[in-house]
């Protein structure tokens, strides 16, 4: 029965890894092979794939690696040599098995084979497999359960914008793209809250979600919140709060045109108003923002 490696040993193999320090990382790895720790084989067949000069004779060992790997039950084996077998990049092609060992680890629940699936079912694969949409669904699906964001903010728009629009199972995977950190799942979790839509409406939560998007760079959460606070709408009117989204969204996207409504309030703005909207941007931009500032205010 296979188990964990210990701690230390996979942070010590990491970090030859890292330094390309691939012979001794195999010497390490081979040397407490009979330990039968879980993804050894998968291991030492990267040493073979990642070699600087890779040749025909470290293909066939990778092969070889690989293969003891799916032997020993070694889950992430399969995917790695049906991916290989599909692409037949190390010299040998086999699409049946590619697909049967990369289904196998699918049921497994190994995220990067339900990915895998989901993308050669989305297009086909020419003189060996039609698209099916139906299939791309099921493996996008699981790949959002499985925690994906970018397969669970997939999902949720067509949940959202189908022939018979689910809001409540929208919301619920753009809440689960937006704990995997999508300031775009972020932004319309925020609008959900605001609306109402799919969700109890929860002004509260909207605006957190809505601030944490913007503060991710949100083009559309930095203009929401500017407006909201421009119109007064389930948040106090300011309009030195507005500007100051305003701004922010001037500085990271200096390119792009506004909103007349904001436009207008551009044209209408007072010394006072002016001096604390740019002092508070400028803070946001220095203290609080998770992304390079492409500029400063002036």
């Amino acid at each position: 029965m296979q188990h964990s490696a210990p701690i230390a040993f996979t942070d010590e193999i990491k970090s030859l890894f890292v330094e390309k320090k691939l012979l001794q990382a195999r010497e390490r790895l081979l040397e407490t092979l009979s330990n039968n720790w879980d993804g050894h084989c998968n291991l030492i067949a990267f040493t073979y794939l990642y070699a600087e000069h890779r040749n025909a004779e470290d293909c066939a060992q990778a092969l070889h690696w690989l293969e003891q790997g799916i032997s020993r039950d070694e889950v992430d084996a399969k995917v790695i040599l049906g991916r290989l077998l599909l692409s037949g990049e190390v010299g040998q092609q086999d699409f049946p098995r590619g697909m049967q060992l990369l289904e196998q680890a699918a049921q497994a629940n190994v995220l990067m084979a339900v990915l895998t699936l989901a993308q050669i079912h989305q297009g086909g694969v020419e003189g060996q497999l039609e698209a099916n949409p139906e299939l791309t669904q099921s493996y996008v699906k699981q790949a959002a359960d499985l925690g994906d964001p970018n397969s669970a903010y997939r999902l949720a728009l067509e949940m959202e914008s189908g022939a018979n629009p689910d809001l409540v199972q929208a919301f619920k995977y753009f809440d689960k793209a937006a704990q995997g950190g999508l300031s775009q799942a972020m932004h319309n979790v925020g609008v959900y809250y605001l609306h109402g839509k799919g969700v109890i409406k929860n002004t509260h939560l909207s605006l957190a979600y809505l601030t944490e998007a913007a503060k991710l760079g949100s083009p559309l959460s930095l203009l929401t919140l500017s407006l909201l606070h421009l119109d007064g709408v389930e948040v106090e009117k300011n309009r030195g709060v507005a500007l100051s989204w305003l701004y922010i969204y001037q500085v990271l996207f200096p390119q792009t045109d506004i909103p007349d409504q904001l436009q207008v309030l551009l044209d209408d703005v007072s010394t006072e108003e002016e001096n604390f909207a740019r002092a508070a941007a400028q803070n946001f931009l220095n203290h609080q923002l998770n992304k390079s500032p492409t500029g400063t205010l002036h």
